[in-house]
């Protein structure tokens, strides 16, 4: 979500200081399918929501819920309020929230070919439950009706992104055999970071940074948490927080409640943190060790080779990803120029499979429509016709293989209930050749043919660990590989009787074959982490070897050790921690009946949850008017209630308000009523320079219903629709009695028709590299007599790459035809400074720009502000080019991407521009404006 606004400086910081309060109340506003037939599980302490299908799997989490929650808020002593846990079983993004207004948590349940040490849901629950007692810890007496937005924009103000995402990820890890805080690919690019001499800040590992490798602020703050309870016990959270409960309006509470536990400011800890890490890995690092030794292009900006696969040609074939370009498979010469294949689009786990000149890959797609059903499809890319083949659709596929020699296609399916199996699809039609079931309760990850293609090797993940499985596709059986463990194993492969996969056997991903008679052998020895195995042509070893600027590049012969090597094992960061926890069992409750019962949105659409300051939800501040709103949403996002009063000091008016949204069908529709009181002027009929302000207060209801549709296709993004709008008005009141006022506006009818077609954009790209948008707008008055009028108009707009990487140009042209009322209203944007001269009327408008960066500079200003880009701009303006093709505007703009006072979010845009009138009326021939926008 982007909202843009211009404003004054003054007010600018005025916003800043407000946004950020409500950063987590726009998380989420799409919606499950109109057809899915939801369920309930009702306990005491949650209420869980899911599509009927998914219903076993929602009773064995239900199951599950009292031990975790336990667990999640176990160093907190606090007892939360009942919590709904919405499960969205149809929609594959791997993820979850919590949040309040209203109160509940959604969690994406389906697990997906991403590696892990243990369950997902078990595990994703236990995280979002560590924020519910976060949450409810900090700011639990303020609850509905009346003060959930209230509680969660305190929250958010209070407490830094990463300490509460460190110490969930803090919790997942301590009280389960798994968790992100052992896994070393969790650890692995702050480590590289640090043996390779990159010296980052604390403003940069929260922050982020658009030219270096920085993981996300849920790694340093993981870190800096288990620094805590290294050093000051587990009770140190419970501490913190419990200090700031009572004092939420206390400037700096946060820095305060931690100095008093820790003696040291969040900088002190993270440079602490920081030295103690530095020691840690130092002592740790290995003599010598494998390196990268295949020759890749050189690059300003980290970049990722992943994948390296060869045909039988012994051509070099690898998934590139970089912030400067959208993800692309591209294949390597000896000198490691790069030739683009084909662009993969959006994928959850980035992959491909070569097979001579053929490429299969899956792709995560949406409904056009419901942003919770989501799906997972198979291409196949032909490289000698360059055609792209889309197999299946509306499929949940993942991590396609090709076989050997047959033209079919390994995936593993999850289907609604949560239930994984192995698929054979047809490579030419996608049709569904055969599958095999696995246990109840098995989820596999990542499969490979053997040679023969009679079986097929493939990671599982249970309640007991991960391990691998051999699957016999002749009898359908399956073999365990492994002993049961925790490890984060990936990719797995036949190497003749041998299997080759991912490993963390010592505290380092490396490569390892597995033997049926002699046992594992490790291949690599790398620094930092070893990936994504494959054999070359000449039957040599290729992978990823992970540094500082991106996974690289290697290639060994395959040499078994002889003699049996101790290998040093690394223990994880937080094992100071994980060693004083005390070993008490959780309270074993007897099992409690797990009663299942239909779920009928509609009896649940009403739900008040808070007053806001805001009708909008603090996405715009244009034009805002001092109010107050009561909200209601239902916890599935179809309904929105808003009763608001409001009082415009420049006018002296009040209004009233009451709105209600719909979005559970394919339209959604938008209902609204205002009273308003409103002031007027009109002309003496004697007198025409005479004129008279009135007040008047008017009833003002409108009617909009919408289709909005939008679908990924590979690396494009199409969006589409239609809108409807109407509205009444009467208007009564008038302080002054006048000849030929119009006190009825009986239904004005709004049409509007958009497409667009957008390339994604890389992390460094300021536009599409491509896009081509249309809108077309019709607005008139059929049913007012009187008053009758009409108007058309046309918007387009249209990118195109600049002369530079990120560069771009961007092309706008819009045209109107307006009649009777209409006159003099515009549908269309008008050129820059237009109210700096005198215009005629403007039927058409032309405008050019042309945006580039200037520089990445990460600069911080203390804890006040960070600067991750500097941005400049060109641009020049047309109107009524019919007549004129001199420019009627043109200036520079430059702005500044930052962040402020450490907060993660909003990410803030700051600008200014010159505008240079071209007219002789303009009264000022160089207007500067500023600007000011956020985003989410």
């Amino acid at each position: 979500m982007n909202k843009t606004i211009y404003i004054s400086i003054l007010t600018s910081l005025i916003l800043l200081i407000n946004s950020q309060k409500t950063k987590g109340q726009i998380i989420d506003n799409d919606q499950a399918h109109s057809s899915v037939k939801w369920r309930q599980i009702d306990t005491e302490n949650f209420h869980l929501l899911f599509p009927s299908a998914f219903e076993n799997a929602a009773k064995k989490l239900a199951e599950q819920l009292p031990k975790i929650q336990q667990k999640s808020l176990k160093s907190l002593r606090t007892s939360p309020p009942k919590i709904t846990l919405v499960l969205q079983g149809n929609h594959l993004m791997q993820n979850g929230f919590v949040q309040l207004a209203p109160r509940k948590s959604e969690l994406f349940a389906v697990p997906s070919s991403t590696a892990d040490n243990q369950e997902w849901l078990p595990n994703l629950a236990l995280h979002e439950l560590r924020h519910v007692a976060q949450f409810d810890k900090l700011t639990g007496k303020m609850k509905a009706p009346f003060f959930e937005q209230l509680a969660f924009a305190l929250y958010g103000l209070n407490l830094p992104a990463w300490y509460f995402e460190g110490d969930a990820v803090q919790v997942e890890t301590m009280y389960s055999e798994g968790g992100r805080g052992r896994l070393p690919s969790w650890e692995m690019p702050i480590r590289a970071n640090i043996l390779s001499g990159k010296s980052y800040g604390f403003n940069k590992y929260v922050l982020g940074s658009f030219k270096d490798n920085v993981p996300s602020y849920y790694t340093i703050g993981f870190f800096m948490s288990s620094y805590l309870t290294n050093h000051y016990g587990i009770a140190s959270h419970e501490k913190i927080l419990t200090d700031m409960r009572g004092k939420l309006l206390r400037p700096f509470n946060f820095q305060r409640a931690i100095k008093l536990v820790s003696g040291e400011k969040p900088a002190g800890i993270f440079d602490s943190t920081i030295s103690e890490l530095t020691k840690k890995w130092e002592q740790e690092s290995p003599t010598s060790s494998d390196k990268p030794n295949l020759p890749t292009k050189n690059s300003r900006y980290p970049s990722d080779y992943l994948l390296p696969q060869m045909n039988r040609d012994q051509e070099l074939y690898v998934l590139k990803s970089s912030p400067t370009a959208v993800n692309e498979i591209k294949r390597l010469d000896s000198l490691g120029n790069e030739t683009g294949v084909v662009k993969t689009g959006i994928q959850i786990t980035p992959y491909f499979h070569l097979r001579n000149n053929e490429i299969v890959w899956d792709e995560y797609r949406k409904h056009a429509r419901f942003g919770k059903q989501t799906y997972n499809v198979i291409n196949v890319y032909h490289i000698e016709t360059g055609h792209t083949r889309t197999l299946t659709k509306a499929s949940r596929f993942y991590s396609p293989a090709f076989h050997p020699i047959r033209d079919e296609i390994v995936v593993v399916e999850v289907n609604p209930a949560n239930i994984s199996r192995l698929v054979i699809l047809d490579s030419k039609t996608g049709e569904i050749r055969d599958s095999v079931a696995v246990p109840n309760g098995m989820h596999i990850q990542q499969p490979k043919y053997d040679t023969s293609g009679d079986k097929v090797v493939a990671i599982t993940v249970t309640e007991q660990g991960t391990n691998l499985v051999e699957f016999n596709l002749i009898t359908k059986e399956l073999d365990l590989v492994l002993p049961w463990g925790n490890q984060q194993l990936e990719r797995p492969f036949y190497y003749h009787d041998n299997i080759i996969f991912k490993a963390h056997n010592d505290g380092i991903d490396n490569i390892y074959l597995f033997n049926k008679t002699t046992g594992q052998h490790k291949l690599t020895d790398v620094a930092f982490g070893a990936f994504n195995p494959a054999i070359a042509a000449n039957g040599s070893l290729l992978y990823n070897d992970y540094q500082y600027n991106g996974y690289k590049l290697a290639q060994k012969e395959i040499a078994l050790s002889t003699t049996r090597q101790t290998e040093q094992i690394r223990l994880p960061y937080i094992s100071p921690t994980l060693n004083s926890l005390q070993r008490d069992s959780l309270s074993n409750d007897p099992p409690f009946p797990i009663v299942v019962k239909n779920y009928n949105p509609s009896k649940h659409a009403i739900n008040f949850h808070s007053l806001s300051i805001s009708g909008t939800n603090f996405e715009s501040f244009d034009n805002y008017i001092p109010g107050i709103f009561w909200l209601s949403n239902d916890v599935l996002n179809t309904t929105q209630v808003k009763l608001g009063y409001e009082f415009d000091s420049d006018i002296s008016k009040s209004r009233y308000s009451a709105e209600v949204s719909y979005k559970r069908y394919f339209p959604t529709f938008t209902a609204r009523y205002m009273n308003r009181g409103m002031v007027g002027n009109a002309v003496s009929g004697n007198n025409p320079n005479n004129i008279m302000m009135f007040d008047y207060r008017d009833h003002h209801a409108t009617f909009e219903m919408s289709i909005p549709l939008s679908v990924y296709r590979r690396n494009m993004v199409y969006s589409y629709g239609v809108n409807f709008g109407t509205s009444y008005t009467k208007r009564y009141n008038t302080s002054l009695q006048l000849q030929n006022f119009q006190d009825v506006i009986a239904f004005p009818l709004n049409y509007q028709v958009y497409i667009n077609r957008n390339s994604m954009r890389s992390k460094m790209d300021l536009a599409p590299r491509w896009g081509q948008n249309f809108s077309v707008t019709f607005r008139h008055r059929p049913f007012t007599t009187g008053s009758s009028g009409e108007v058309l108009s046309l918007r387009t707009n249209f990118y195109f790459p600049g002369l530079w990487t990120n560069h771009s140009l961007q092309l706008r042209f819009a045209a109107q035809k307006n009649s009777g009322i209409y006159l003099g209203t515009y549908d269309i944007p008008m050129v820059s400074g237009w109210g700096h001269f005198n215009s005629p009327i403007v039927k058409n408008t032309a405008m050019a720009s042309y945006r580039l960066p200037l520089f990445y500079p990460d600069w911080s200003i203390g804890s006040l502000a960070y600067i991750k880009r500097f941005q400049g701009l060109l641009f020049s303006d047309f109107q009524n080019v019919d007549e004129s093709l001199a420019p009627k505007s043109f200036g520079i703009g430059l702005s500044a991407d930052l962040n402020v006072f450490r907060y993660v979010l909003p990410d803030i845009n700051v600008s200014t521009r010159l505008t240079y009138i071209n007219d002789n009326t303009a009264s000022n021939k160089i207007v500067p404006t500023f600007g000011f926008s956020y985003s989410y």
